[in-house]
């Protein structure tokens, strides 16, 4: 008889017979075999266990009541075009009358991670392997190849061509690692192939903002880019100094400045005038200052929470903020004029937190944030709603996800 496992807690009478019984050595499996079948007979990997439903009322507590979301990351799924405003869900674009909001179309986007007002006034949403571009006056829109985009990039039109878009890369890696941030131009041009995913456009040009893993990018009314950098000590005087690189609409680097002892605000936002710049921090302060031709700063405010999304429009008119001001967490809208003055404040919907991971996604994917560029409208929501305002706050219209 084989013995091929010991088996424990044996008499002594019991040991000694099942040695006098043991096989030939020749006829014991090697080692090798003997470990298999061992490792053979261990019981397959468990899953993780669900959190028990106290332990998720518990974390959903504290996600509702103790922490406070960070600002958005992504691009806007929302969009105001000529006459048109556009949303993408989940799978697709949805594309409403801006007078009535009535609905125009809907076409299906894989993936879809932007949408852009191009300087037309149309459309431009970007998927993971595609571009619609709804144009004004059009009934469906044309499919255009998209180019190589990373998941950190961010995309904006350029203020005054209407088939150029721009691509920005902060240089920020996974890791800690950081390279050149860039800002790349990309022509829109109409795909001759059957399927516009066979080709991958190329970029233009390409500027190389001279630092490196950080900074914050934004344009001014009529295009001018401003890229701010983190403080660096300076050599002379050990001070720590931010700087402002400034570049044309065609990429041309004009003379930048310095910022004395001063951080990147979160959002750099386009002002009533082409010198100024409105700058807003996550922290909630707002500041107007002067970009051109030196740096000053105008005047500055403390908004009502922590800031989640920002936006300026209506040539520089109407600034939009939605805040954290409470638990919940409680979202607001808070609406100032060119002035910076308070116009209205409107509380939003809002989405649970789910007590998982994912609590951040959940409460902010809706919260996004855009205003009209030529027009008092302001839109808040994202991929399952949408609640368009008009400047002085009040409610214009609501359109669900489906």
């Amino acid at each position: 008889m084989r013995v091929w496992l010991a088996v424990p807690l044996l008499s002594c009478s019991a040991a000694i017979a099942l040695f006098a019984c043991k096989s030939r050595p020749d006829e014991s499996p090697p080692p090798i075999e003997l470990a298999r079948s061992a490792l053979g007979t261990l019981p397959s990997a468990r899953p993780p266990r669900p959190l028990s439903s106290d332990v998720v009322v518990f974390e959903k507590t504290v996600q509702a009541d103790k922490l406070v979301p960070p600002a958005r990351s992504g691009d806007c799924p929302l969009a105001f075009g000529k006459g048109v405003f556009g949303q993408l869900t989940k799978d697709a674009l949805r594309v409403f009358d801006a007078v009535d909001f009535r609905l125009l179309g809907t076409e299906p986007l894989d993936e879809p991670r932007a949408l852009l007002e191009l300087a037309d006034g149309a459309l431009l949403a970007v998927g993971a392997s595609t571009m619609l571009r709804w144009e004004p006056g059009k009934k469906r829109p044309t499919r255009l190849p998209r180019p190589m985009l990373l998941p950190r990039v961010r995309l904006y039109a350029d203020a005054q061509q209407a088939d150029l878009l721009w691509v920005f890369d902060d240089g920020l890696r996974v890791g800690g690692a950081a390279a050149t941030a860039t800002l790349a131009s990309y022509r829109l041009t109409r795909s001759m192939a059957p399927e516009p995913r066979q080709m991958v456009p190329l970029p233009e040009q390409t500027l190389e903002l001279t630092a490196r893993g950080g900074g914050v990018l934004g344009p001014t009314r009529e295009g001018v880019w401003l890229f701010l950098t983190p403080p660096m000590p300076n050599i002379s005087s050990g001070e720590l100094a931010g700087h402002v690189q400034r570049f044309s609409p065609g990429g041309l680097r004009l003379p930048g400045f310095t910022l004395a002892g001063r951080s990147p605000p979160t959002w750099v936002l386009p002002a009533r005038r082409l010198d100024q710049s409105i700058w807003v921090e996550e922290a909630g302060t707002v500041s107007r200052v002067l970009v051109s031709p030196s740096y000053k700063h105008l005047f500055g405010l403390r908004l009502a929470g922590k800031v989640v999304a920002a936006a300026s429009g209506d040539e520089g008119r109407v600034l939009a903020a939605v805040e954290v001001t409470g638990p919940g967490p409680r979202f607001e809208l808070e609406l100032l004029n060119q002035d910076l003055a308070l116009v209205s404040r409107v509380v939003l919907a809002a989405d649970e937190p789910t007590g998982a991971d994912d609590w951040v996604h959940v409460v902010t994917q809706n919260q996004a944030v855009v205003v009209a560029a030529r027009e008092p409208r302001i839109a808040v929501g994202g991929p399952e709603r949408a609640t368009i305002f008009d400047a002085e706050g009040r409610q214009l219209f609501f359109i669900p996800s489906n």
